[in-house]
């Protein structure tokens, strides 16, 4: 990579507003680190820089490091979010949420990664404006169980998308990788991305970024599926960082809302569920109070009150309590 390129790479890290960091895919060297990075791995960016980033994690996770990055050389996956135990020089352990990504540069492939604890994952994520995003789930023999309605990406209401096989919505020639970043997922219990082909309409397709999330311990798996657009910027160089960090971001967020998904599925009413419904269902079911949802989400105490009444209707409840209620019941199914 020649020096301007890594220079202007380098400098977009240091101003990412949350932990980031920059490695050599081929290698797995530390190419940048910013100080809130450094903070978290208890050691200053010019230690950092030149080492190999699994000697950071515990011992126990360090092939599951090399596993993944030799997935990002081959290309078989585009990025993945894992849970990671940072160890520090003074030997004291810290878990980080570690959200990656594949980049394009004129030199080769770079790994980014925003690395993150619980509560600054929440306010990386609430800090990204809602996107298009299509939350879905799969059942066993991975045919899409659940869509949400908004399924704009996908070039339609996500009831219409019911019953359809996953790879339905693959390009043929774009299976074998997909498949393959779905094999990693499950194997490593890892929430995979790969940008692939997908069928936005009869006989078109587009690309887009898809997140594989395992949901259950079964052979094979459910899966939770977020359909993502692709960054608008990609591959520009002294431009990349950003919009991958935001996508990381949405990422998060759409994640997070899966988490509601395996209690919501079975219920009629879940048929109808916005994208965005979803996400206030999440934080309902995680105990939050409508306000605190408003704040989370950059939205109007009255539009959550709206959500909020229109996801009540759609489940045939009157408040809260039963909502969770039916819910509950709903989550106690041992198929998952």
């Amino acid at each position: 990579m020649d020096d301007a390129e890594f220079g202007a790479l380098r400098a977009e890290v240091k101003n990412v507003p949350v932990a980031a960091i920059l490695t050599e895919i081929a290698t797995r060297k530390l190419l940048a680190v910013n100080e809130a990075a450094s903070q978290l791995f208890g050691a200053p960016a010019q230690e950092l820089v030149g080492t190999d980033v699994a000697s950071h994690v515990h011992p126990t996770e360090r092939q599951a490091v090399k596993q993944a990055y030799a997935a990002l050389a081959a290309h078989a996956v585009d990025g993945y979010q894992v849970t990671r135990r940072v160890v520090r020089p003074d030997g004291t352990e810290l878990t980080l949420n570690v959200w990656g990504r594949r980049i394009e540069t004129g030199s080769g492939p770079l790994g980014l990664w925003v690395l993150t604890s619980q509560a600054e994952e929440q306010a990386m994520a609430a800090s990204v404006r809602p996107s298009k995003v299509v939350l879905a789930i799969t059942d066993h023999d991975w045919q899409l169980e659940y869509v949400s309605t908004d399924a704009h990406l996908l070039g339609g209401r996500g009831s219409t998308l019911v019953g359809t096989p996953l790879l339905g919505l693959v390009h043929p020639s774009a299976a074998p990788e997909f498949l393959a970043a779905a094999s990693r997922a499950v194997a490593n219990r890892l929430a995979v991305t790969v940008l692939t082909r997908l069928r936005v309409a009869r006989d078109r397709w587009d690309f887009r970024y898809c997140l594989l999330v395992p949901m259950c311990a079964h052979d094979p798996p459910r899966l939770g599926v977020v359909v993502t657009p692709v960054p608008s910027s990609l591959g520009q160089a002294g431009s990349v960082i950003d919009p991958h960090v935001q996508h990381c971001a949405l990422e998060a967020r759409a994640t997070h809302a899966l988490g509601a998904l395996p209690a919501v599925v079975h219920h009629p009413g879940s048929a109808d569920l916005s994208t965005r419904q979803v996400e206030i269902l999440s934080r309902l079911i995680a105990g939050d109070a409508a306000a605190d949802i408003a704040r989370s989400l950059y939205l109007s105490p009255s539009t959550v009150r709206n959500h909020l009444t229109a996801i009540y209707r759609k489940f045939a409840v009157h408040s809260r309590a039963e909502l969770l209620a039916a819910l509950l019941r709903a989550a106690s199914r041992d198929d998952w």
